[in-house]
């Protein structure tokens, strides 16, 4: 009897102390859900404080939301919580709730350091005083960094996110988040490294003086495009002054550039005029051609350039959006047309040469001008970042070395690693002098496959594939002749209208060796060289109005380095700066091991 008695009280104990759990995981639950519905609430009143702009309040804001979801995060990271997301049928709203706690704690708390930092910038009088802490510049940088990782990793972690197999609402609720989220994290991609670069800019506590070439994407270069206009901005604790600004013809006036500096081997293979300004850069290894133009104004200004900066139309966009719309020759730029401005209707606008390129030269003075007053929208700079699509992506170098390990750290340097390492560029130099890669589309794909084969050195590897897809969408007619010109022409010898010709580089990892190189899967000469220890491939390709091809180099790359150590790290691929995103894809069929 009394054996009974005891095992109905540890039954009953038992059923307590079940309930009780479940209890207890309904509660922290419950406060989650409540929480996040709380956070909802001070997000939607954020939105009417921020069309006050007064940073002060939205800082306010941000912070009554962030305390707000710590409470949900906290129950997030209970740890019954989180085995309750294993769960039949709940278990996937529970683990959608719990991600949208944790990684949008951390985007709000970034927001606020960012929001915080910016208000006593501002005050400080930023641009146009010189700072009295400028530790508040890379406070700013630090932060802007910080949230941009945590935007980021929500977008990643939402994007897992089934939200057709969620319930109680929250089916619509993260469908439409994702959504956000993911604007959210393109603007912030594409506003961090300008943060980056400006900040380490301004906080400079001796004068430098900056080139930045503002380069035309229709026209395409290994660092982007070709150079159509150029600012001259010196800089030093906080306080910026545009000194010049002007397009291409002013640079040629002052003749030919010497670079002797430049490397011998890379001279010939893309048969270019290093000596003319807007051919200097068909490298992807962006120093090379930002010394070359350092080199350039020194050899004929006779001043000093401390480091240069690289922008297209992407990176103006975004800039136009913060400066807001500017006239030109009655004509309104804007962040909604400059881009099409820029790349393509600015040639059937100003069909003279020589007016077009004076109003490019305007257009960049005015908006440097803009900048460097500070007059700026944020919510502007925020807006049009979201809503660019291009390919487009700021680069800087430095002489100084500390100030160039710094743009290398935030992986702005545009530099190419020398490295060993399943790495990837591909880069596009427009070789027929014209306008056209304006349509210019690429898609790009790098496959890592069988393991246990040896390169021709010594290496062991395994074989891999690169394929570039590039297709020409230019129409066929209507182009202003400036836009599709042929100035490759042989003599007596027409191109059809709407034609181009691009020069293809594919960068090899360290190492690697080609075994097999097609186009259209017809076997293909091209020129072969080596660019920063890495094998390159160059293809010329020749493209009708509407045309498309395939390039493929199935080759060998290495899985050890020269101690003998296997390589690590992930697969990638770097697609070219250019107007049009590119499409990329990084697969494998997993790691190799060394024999």
């Amino acid at each position: 009897m009394q054996l009974a008695k005891n095992k109905r009280n540890a039954i009953a104990v038992a059923v307590m102390a079940l309930v009780l759990t479940i209890l207890y995981l309904v509660i922290r639950v419950i406060l989650m859900v409540v929480s996040l519905q709380s956070t909802v609430n001070e997000v939607d009143q954020l939105q009417k404080i921020a069309s006050t702009k007064d940073l002060a309040q939205i800082s306010a804001g941000l912070g009554k939301a962030a305390d707000a979801i710590a409470m949900a995060d906290a129950s997030a990271k209970d740890p019954l919580v989180q085995l309750a997301g294993y769960l039949p049928v709940i278990g996937a709203d529970i683990k959608a709730a719990s991600i949208v706690a944790s990684d949008g704690r951390l985007v709000l708390q970034g927001a606020q350091d960012v929001s915080n930092i910016a208000n006593q910038l501002i005050k400080a009088g930023i641009g146009s005083k010189p700072l009295t802490d400028s530790t508040l510049v890379s406070s700013m940088r630090e932060s802007m960094s910080a949230m941009n990782e945590a935007v980021q990793k929500l977008n990643r972690d939402l994007a897992g996110v089934d939200a057709g197999s969620l319930h109680f609402g929250l089916d619509q609720r993260i469908g439409s988040a994702k959504q956000i989220v993911s604007a959210l994290a393109n603007a912030s991609a594409r506003i961090t490294p300008i943060v980056q670069v400006g900040t380490v800019v301004l906080e400079q506590p001796d004068t430098k003086r900056w080139f930045v070439a503002i380069q035309n994407l229709s026209e395409l270069r290994g660092t982007g495009g070709i150079t159509g206009a150029y600012a001259i901005l010196t800089a030093k604790n906080g306080k910026v002054k545009l000194d010049e600004y002007g397009s291409d013809k002013t640079l040629l006036k002052m003749g030919g550039i010497n670079y002797k500096n430049y490397p011998e081997e890379l001279r010939d293979i893309w048969g270019v005029d290093l000596a003319d300004w807007r051919d200097i850069n068909a490298s992807a290894h962006a120093p090379y051609a930002a010394r070359l133009m350092a080199d350039g104004w020194q050899q004929k200004r006779g001043q000093k350039i401390d480091g240069v900066l690289f922008v297209g139309q992407g990176v103006v966009s975004e800039l136009s959006g913060a400066v807001g719309a500017i006239t030109v020759r009655g004509v309104s730029v804007e962040p909604s047309n400059v881009i099409d401005f820029l790349s393509k209707d600015i040639y059937a606008k100003f069909t003279n040469v020589q007016v077009k390129d004076a109003v490019v030269g305007e257009l960049a003075k005015e908006m440097f001008s803009r900048l460097v007053s500070g007059k700026v929208s944020a919510s502007g700079f925020l807006k049009s970042a979201a809503e660019d699509t291009t390919g487009d992506r700021i680069m800087a170098w430095a002489e100084d070395k500390n100030i160039q390990k710094l743009f290398s750290n935030y992986r702005v340097s545009g530099e190419v690693s020398q490295k060993f390492g399943s790495n990837v560029l591909v880069t596009v130099n427009n070789a027929g002098g014209n306008k056209l890669d304006a349509y210019t589309f690429v898609k790009l794909d790098y496959v890592l496959g069988i393991c246990n084969v040896d390169t021709f050195t010594g290496y062991q590897g395994r074989k891999s594939r690169v394929t570039v897809e590039i297709e020409n969408r230019a129409p066929k007619s209507g182009l202003p002749a400036y836009v599709d010109l042929r100035l490759d022409d042989q003599f007596g010898e027409a191109r059809p209208k709407g034609s181009n010709r691009d020069l293809v580089t594919i960068y090899g990892p360290v190492g690697s060796e080609s075994e097999t190189i097609t186009v259209n899967g017809e076997d293909e000469f091209v020129s072969i060289g080596t660019d920063r220890n890495r094998p390159i491939w160059v293809f010329e390709v020749t493209l009708l109005a509407g045309e498309k091809k395939t390039l493929v180099i199935d080759m060998v790359e290495p899985i050890n380095d020269d101690n003998q150590e296997l390589i690590s790290g992930a697969p990638s691929l770097i697609p070219p700066v250019m107007l049009n995103s590119p499409s990329v894809s990084v697969s494998s069929i997993g790691e190799c091991r060394l024999q």
